[in-house]
């Protein structure tokens, strides 16, 4: 396992991190067997099985079911390793004051991942709105301030929301989608996140299963998503069963990511995932050349507007 400095934080992260949603919840594209999330002893030892393969990164949510705690019972004593959990945006139907909100889910995230501070804080699906009305960030800035939490980020979608994110100079790391079907954020976030020394964690390396045999059985709904699939595997050069593998690489070669996260729901998983680590670097030709299998509409690449449930 490699790893590299997360911007301009103090933390060395693995440059394989492990994401914890299909752990904690069922998620993922819905097929026979790999949809439903894993027992919890079975979801530790994936944990288990990360740490020992080097990883040291682990992202996680409140809102991913039992995935928090998860982390707290595989890593209460290992504080070499750094867990990166979230806050979300307030619930509109909530009368309680917004400061309130924040601290209340920071102090159950404490509690679930039993630590005394939070290694990375990242508010969840930060709007432009919300970062430019700074309030959250002063709030999670306090609570730096008082111990609890270490660095902040957030975990966005859109370009114009990782900009304004590095625009108010108050965040460490921004975590981004990005896969060789979804490559919009390569000539514009990245280049900025690294001049202003700010990390990048990348999710969706997988596009939710598209980069996968998964995309064999997608709905006529997104056949266009299937045909994508088709063609970038086809340009890798590898069948079904190593596309998720190659797809993992293609993130890890491109310029300006500290972290891609995975998400397996098996040791199986786990362990074709780390099989990238001896894979031959993709290069810079094959790089340049791979952009023209990104795709550039939203309703393709964002799974919350895929036309299933």
């Amino acid at each position: 396992m490699n790893y590299r400095p997360l911007g301009r934080t103090n933390l060395r992260v693995s440059e394989i991190s492990l994401g914890t949603v299909s752990l904690g919840a069922d998620y993922g594209l819905p097929a026979p067997g790999e949809f439903v999330r894993p027992e919890r002893r079975d979801a530790l030892r994936v944990i288990h099985e990360a740490v020992e393969a080097g990883i040291n990164l682990f992202d996680t949510a409140p809102a991913y079911g039992v995935a928090e705690s998860l982390l707290g019972e595989a890593l209460a004593k290992k504080h070499d390793c750094f867990i990166a959990t979230k806050v979300s945006l307030p619930a509109q139907t909530s009368t309680a004051p917004l400061r309130d909100q924040i601290v209340a889910s920071l102090e159950k995230s404490l509690r679930a991942v039993k630590r005394d501070a939070l290694d990375l804080v990242q508010i969840h699906n930060a709007t432009v709105e919300i970062l430019q009305s700074g309030e959250i960030l002063r709030i999670l800035g306090d609570a730096r301030q008082a111990g609890k939490i270490r660095f902040v980020g957030v975990s966005i979608y859109t370009e114009a929301e990782a900009l304004a994110a590095m625009a108010t100079n108050a965040v460490d790391m921004i975590q981004i989608a990005y896969n060789i079907l979804d490559q919009r954020k390569s000539k514009t976030v990245l280049p900025v996140a690294k001049k202003n020394s700010v990390g990048i964690l990348t999710r969706s390396a997988l596009l939710k299963g598209v980069l996968s045999a998964k995309a064999q059985h997608l709905p006529v709904e997104l056949s266009e998503l299937k045909i994508a699939a088709e063609r970038a595997r086809q340009r890798l050069n590898v069948p079904w069963e190593n596309l998720p593998t190659a797809a993992v690489r293609f993130c890890l070669d491109s310029p300006g990511i500290d972290s891609v996260l995975i998400g397996p729901r098996t040791g199986a998983e786990l362990q074709q995932s780390l099989s990238v680590l001896k894979m031959q670097p993709l290069g810079k030709d094959f790089l340049a050349e791979a952009e023209s299998l990104g795709l550039t509409e939203e309703r393709l690449v964002n799974p919350a507007l895929w036309p299933i449930k």
